[in-house]
């Protein structure tokens, strides 16, 4: 369980600090021995990443796994006891304080996300940076026609 909170931490990171590609899998659920590894070798590979590169970004993760997963936790927390207490009658002042802890719990991430980000990219070569600035505007692209093309299909009719 750790170790899947641990990529979807990384892959948030390294979205989060720009780079092109991720360091660990993309999304909760994947598995942290298999997936992130391939996905380390394929931003090694794309950038060309020393061994000393990618045992610091390895580490840099890690100390921002430490830092996020109480985080995260505590949005879990938040949200299962925010769902635990919902009732027909909507109260708002109940969700206004969920809403306000929720956003400042976020704000730390963001804070340490930026941090990591720092971080890895000052690993990166400048010649890294610009090939990594490169592959995430293809990345972009590649998202922003994969969007229109799905925002163009019409939705099935649902039967009743």
């Amino acid at each position: 369980m750790n170790k899947k909170y641990f990529l979807m931490i990384a892959v948030i990171v390294a979205v989060a600090a720009g780079l092109a590609v991720t360091v660990f899998a993309q999304g909760p659920g994947w598995g942290h021995g298999r997936h992130g590894g391939w996905m380390l070798h394929g931003m090694s590979k794309q950038l060309g990443l020393t061994d000393a590169q990618q045992a610091q970004i390895k580490t840099i993760v890690q100390a921002e796994h430490a830092k996020i997963q109480p985080l995260m936790q505590q949005l879990r927390q938040n949200r299962q006891a925010q769902e635990a207490s919902l009732t027909e009658n909507f109260d708002e002042t109940k969700a206004q304080a969920f809403a306000a802890s929720q956003s400042q719990i976020m704000s730390g991430l963001m804070v340490e996300r930026l941090r990591t980000k720092s971080q890895i990219y000052a690993v990166l070569t400048p010649e890294q940076r610009q090939k990594a600035l490169e592959l995430k505007q293809q990345r972009q692209q590649r998202r922003q026609q994969w969007m229109q093309k799905h925002q163009q299909q019409p939705t099935p009719p649902t039967s009743q």
